[in-house]
This record gives C-alpha cells, structure tokens and sequence, in this order.
C-alpha cells in the first residue's frame, strides 16, 4: 500500500498507487494517456453519482431516466432506439426507464406507425414539467460543481472534450 501525502485524497492516492502498477507491469504504457483516461472516467462517475443524487434521485428518478426524459424533451417524441442512440443508455435500460417512467405518468408510448412493432414515446404535460424544473435544478447543482473553474477553463474543457468526441477513432454511439 502507498502511503498518503498528508493533504492527498483517498482517490488520489489510488491514482498514484494505479500509475506505478500500470508502469511496472504493462509494457509500453502511456502514463499520461492512463491519467487523462483514469481522470475524465472519475470526473464523470463522480458527476452522475452527485446529481443523481442531490437531484434525480429527489425527483423520482435515476440518472437514467432523466437522461430519457431529456432527450424526449429536447427531440419531442422519439422511437426506444433512438432515445438509446441520442441519451447513451442501452436499449434494455431504455426499455426498463421507460416502463417506470409511463407508470408514473411522466410519459406515454404508442403505436402510431404500419409496423406494429414500432412504438413512439412521447412526455406527457406532467413530465414535461417535470423534466423543466428537474433540469433546472441540474444546470444549477452542475453550475455548482464546475463553481471554481473560470469562464476560458470551461471553454478550454469543452473544446477539448469536443474534439475527443469529434475524432475518427472514436466509438460512435
């Protein structure tokens, strides 16, 4: 076990202690891409975990099913497919979100094209509202969270997310 620097975090310190493992056993390893990697996958497990709690949770909801709910609020009514395309869930998660969120009443799904099979989702008024207030109350807890960066920081972590996003190598959803 690597032993603490006085003022290191819990999960700094297993940073520190995953980097010299990668390094002494994997062969050719990047280190920086290892921590740019390791940072940005706990950065956002960090971030769900927060506002699902501190919001989602407190809505009736999970991340998941605001993530739904968002993207029929953004697109109007959509297929299950594509509200897994264009929210990042898979297919059975969509299928499961959606059952709770149309017996809650916050959406509501039917059959509307020639083949049977099809079925479109749309937000009901109650979920319409809800997901306005759920996603105001979102931005503020995220305006919160990202509090001490300055204004061309976000700007700076924005283009660069973006650009990772945007290259060829990139798993398209």
């Amino acid at each position: 076990m690597i032993k603490p620097e006085p003022t290191e975090s819990r999960s700094r310190r297993f940073e520190r202690a995953s980097m010299r493992r990668v390094a002494t056993e994997v062969d050719g390893v990047d280190l920086e891409v290892f921590a740019a990697t390791a940072t940005l996958v706990r950065l956002a497990t960090r971030l769900t975990q927060d506002v699902e709690q501190n919001v989602h949770r407190p809505a009736g909801w999970s991340y998941a099913g605001f993530r739904a709910m968002f993207t029929l609020w953004v697109e109007g009514e959509l297929e299950p497919r594509d509200i897994a395309l264009y929210s990042g869930l898979s297919r059975a998660a969509v299928s499961s979100v959606l059952n709770t969120l149309e017996r809650d009443g916050l959406v509501t799904r039917s059959r509307e094209s020639s083949d049977r099979r099809l079925v479109t989702t749309r937000l009901t008024n109650v979920g319409h509202k809800k997901i306005v207030a759920a996603y105001a109350q979102d931005n503020a807890r995220c305006a919160e969270l990202f509090g001490d960066l300055e204004p061309s920081e976000i700007k700076t972590l924005i283009k660069l997310c973006g650009r990772l996003l945007e290259m060829p190598r990139t798993i398209e959803q």
